[in-house]
């Protein structure tokens, strides 16, 4: 049996590799997948079930054009995995640059992520976000 761990690296190979099939089907049947964050991105809502995985990955592909996706640091306790990252891409609507940084939290149960939460900080434009070591 994969480890929570495990689980949460393969979601995040699959999703840099752009295997959306693959990385759904490291979801849960009844998975709650909430992203919360600024209310002006339609991604900042809570989806439901593998339909609502779908149509969170529909509405990042119609409104960014990712540079680069970096998860940086993973903590892991039993079935929860954290995990915190940074990302930089393009607005596809305006074509202004962002930088988010987020915390990742995944919930892994038989093989399968059960719960997932973002919590998301996002710049635009000219907004640099403050330094930070990771």
């Amino acid at each position: 049996m994969a480890m929570a761990l495990e689980v949460v690296k393969k979601v995040y190979k699959c999703f840099t590799r752009g295997d959306l099939d693959g990385f759904v089907k490291l979801c849960s049947e009844d998975i709650e997948w909430v992203v919360n964050g600024p209310s002006t991105l339609e991604k900042c809502q809570a989806f439901h079930g593998i339909s609502g995985v779908r149509k969170f990955l529909d509405i990042l592909a119609d409104s960014w054009e990712f540079n680069s996706f970096e998860p940086r640091s993973f903590f892991e306790d039993d079935v929860t995995v954290v995990v915190l990252g940074e990302e930089t891409g393009v607005c596809k609507a305006s074509g202004e640059p962002f930088q988010n940084r987020w915390a990742h939290v995944f919930k892994v149960e038989n093989e399968h992520i059960v719960s997932f939460q973002e919590f998301l900080c996002h710049w635009t434009a000219e907004q640099k976000p403050p330094a930070m070591n990771w």
